[in-house]
């Protein structure tokens, strides 16, 4: 008797294990790979090609995920109404790659993940600039991982230079010396219209034009802890009285900085510019002669050396529900043989410490090192609440000063009060 109540125990027991082997089996079935939108303004046929083969290529060593990529229209405004429609219908990106705009718009609004859990653990941290993080920083957290500075580079003609008997390896490096160098290369005609600028100064989008003028003289537009206008500091209004003493001068020839196909340096009309990276290598894939004629000058000083630089971040959605697999994407993206090979591919600087002599030894080590000189030093875009009504107001202002329709003084005056009544509603 015993025997055969061992027996059914054994039996019974048995029938438990495969039930519970049965269920094991059934958990390690393979899943359906987890699938990670990542969208990305657009930009040129050859970068676009890049993510979307990067994603491809991530999904193929990593098969439980999965990156479905959308390409954005280029612009700011355009890629601000595909997100809000985003928001509405929860269809929010997992990984998005952000201009620095939209940090403040959006990130400071709950709109992105806190990605500080996830640096803080990351081994390459320490092998990246420190601005990748710090632009991206909101209130102690970070929203955004820059990969993709994009310094605008004061650049100038050699020829232009020896023509008007100016040292062509002697560029300007002071508020003063830019001023009395574009005095000297400005070229006019009989009726004393410019027909080369001797300094390229925007007549339309400015903003990237005037705010390194301010930073340089210790100026801000926003505090950016308090998230109030600061432009009735007297630094503030001696850098808009110097930009309007070049103004005045008529040393350039009136363009949209938005548009960079028309601005007079890339056409051959001007001596002296502030052009983005890309834009430059554009100019000189597409004219080779140029690589002798263009030098690039160090970033200009007042009180200090503060360039602007743009910037692209990665993000991660706050509402995304597979947070650790866009950060996981996110760290191929940035991987050094990723960033290596959007150096090589698409003329895009690198952010990695580790990757600078390789960067240099390519090619072009002299534009190379600028460019990552005025990525280290530049500022972008200020993270708050309300950079975009400050962006306005301060665009405002210089367009005022431009036309003549108000002093700096003025100009200034009412700027910081439109700010602050708009903050106030």
């Amino acid at each position: 008797m015993k025997k055969i109540i061992i027996a059914l125990i054994l039996s019974i027991t048995g029938v438990g294990l495969v039930g519970a082997g049965g269920k094991q089996e059934q958990s390690t079935e393979k899943k359906e790979p987890v699938k990670i939108a990542f969208w990305i303004p657009g930009s040129d046929k050859v970068s676009e090609d890049y993510f979307l083969q990067a994603a491809k290529e991530f999904s193929t060593r990593t098969p439980n995920i999965q990156v479905e990529v959308t390409i954005l229209p280029p612009a700011a405004p355009d890629v601000n109404t595909k997100l809000n429609a985003a928001k509405l219908s929860n269809t929010y990106p997992d990984v998005f790659s952000s201009f620095i705009v939209f940090i403040g718009a959006r990130g400071t609004r709950g709109e992105f993940a806190d990605l500080s859990p996830f640096i803080e653990k990351w081994s390459d941290k320490d092998d990246f600039y420190p601005s990748s993080f710090e632009l991206g920083k909101y209130k102690g957290k970070i929203y955004g991982i820059s990969y993709f500075p994009a310094p605008e580079i004061l650049v100038y003609r050699k020829d232009f230079f020896k023509e008007a008997g100016l040292d062509p390896e002697r560029p300007p490096r002071t508020w003063e010396e830019l001023e009395a160098y574009a005095l000297k290369l400005v070229k006019r005609d009989a009726n004393g219209n410019v027909i080369r600028a001797g300094l390229d100064i925007p007549a339309i989008n400015p903003e990237v034009f005037i705010k390194p003028f301010l930073w340089q003289n210790g100026a801000a537009v926003l505090d950016e802890e308090k998230e109030l206008p600061t432009l009735d500091d007297p630094k503030a209004l001696e850098a808009f009285q110097y930009v309007k003493r070049l103004i005045d001068a008529k040393i350039s020839i009136p363009f949209d900085y938005q548009k960079k196909s028309d601005i007079p340096f890339v056409k051959g009309n001007a001596a002296m510019s502030f052009i983005m990276a890309s834009t430059i290598t554009s100019t000189l894939k597409s004219n080779p002669s140029l690589r002798e004629i263009i030098g690039f000058a160090p970033p200009i000083e007042k009180r200090k050396k503060v360039p602007f630089t743009g910037h692209r971040l990665f993000t991660i959605g706050a509402t995304s529900k597979y947070k650790n697999e866009a950060w996981e994407f996110i760290q191929f993206m940035l991987s050094k043989e990723q960033m290596l090979k959007r150096s090589r591919l698409l003329d895009m600087p690198i952010v990695r410490k580790s990757l600078e002599q390789e960067y240099f030894k390519d090619g072009d080590a002299e534009f190379k090192k600028v460019v990552v000189e005025y990525s280290q030093l530049g500022k972008s875009a200020e993270v708050t609440t309300v950079t975009a009504i400050s962006n306005k107001y301060l665009a405002e202002a210089y367009q005022a000063i431009y036309s003549g329709k108000k002093s700096p003084e003025q100009a200034l005056k009412d700027a910081q009060e439109g700010i602050l009544k708009d903050i106030k509603k």
